[in-house]
């Protein structure tokens, strides 16, 4: 699985095609990465996650029902999903607004990562550039772009909803209730997403795997060892911070 590339020079790929190709041919385009760093990639690719906890947000949005007037000329009191709901405009804007945080907290980590994983690159011997360190970490995240948008599916199929109804200012900005963020992480769901994104970082440290053997020129060994260290430090931010 971690067999070199045979010819020395790759053909040449655009973003999407490398974004694709970590996942499914990760040797040769990783062979093409190092060969020539971008750092679109990892800046679409942090976007992307933005745009997919956005998405996370409103699939648990869309579990909290709240009431709503169905007649108004009668004045009768019916349920609705929150996002569906006069009430709900507040959702989508805390979602969209939320982007930008995320897009930036993105650009954090992304930056330290790569601090991290090139000092542990050059006390090993690499050889590579911070840019090529840069491109490697950023286009590794792809697993864990793809397992979060699982778990958007996963939310929204297999959440339950909201046991209660929930009453919100239709000016207020918030949208969920500490009730209802504890009602999520403490359900089984949620924790079944969480260990899914861990999953991930595994997948990430496998992709890593190619990612340092091309981009800094070491042995497949060496850049396993490097790999798992990375995973590691990884594992522990995550679950420190979630």
């Amino acid at each position: 699985m971690l067999k070199r590339p045979d010819a020395p020079e790759v053909k040449f790929m655009g973003t999407k095609e490398r974004m694709w190709g970590v996942i499914r041919r990760p040797s040769a385009t990783y062979r093409d990465i190092g060969q020539r760093p971008d750092a679109a990639g990892p800046f679409v690719i942090v976007v992307i996650n933005a745009l997919i906890i956005a998405g996370l947000f409103l699939s648990l949005t869309s579990k909290v029902s709240t009431n709503v007037i169905v007649n108004a000329t009668s004045g009768e009191i019916g349920t609705t999903s929150l996002l569906t709901s006069p009430q709900g405009v507040s959702s989508w804007v805390v979602a969209l607004v939320g982007i930008m945080p995320s897009i930036m907290v993105g650009l954090i980590y992304l930056i330290v990562g790569t601090m991290f994983a090139h000092f542990a690159f050059k006390i090993t011997g690499g050889t590579g550039g911070k840019m090529k360190t840069l491109s490697v970490v950023g286009y590794s995240m792809m697993p864990v772009i793809l397992v979060r948008l699982v778990g958007i599916i996963i939310a929204l199929v297999a959440i339950p909803p909201f046991p209660d109804i929930v009453n919100f200012d239709p000016g207020s900005l918030a949208v969920l209730t500490p009730e209802v963020i504890n009602w999520a992480y403490n359900s089984g769901i949620w924790y079944i997403i969480d260990i899914m994104t861990t999953g991930s970082f595994l997948w990430t440290g496998y992709l890593l795997i190619f990612g340092i053997r091309e981009a800094h020129d070491t042995s497949t060994i060496w850049a396993a060892m490097i790999a798992i260290a990375c995973v590691i430090v990884l594992t522990w931010t995550f679950w420190t911070a979630h």
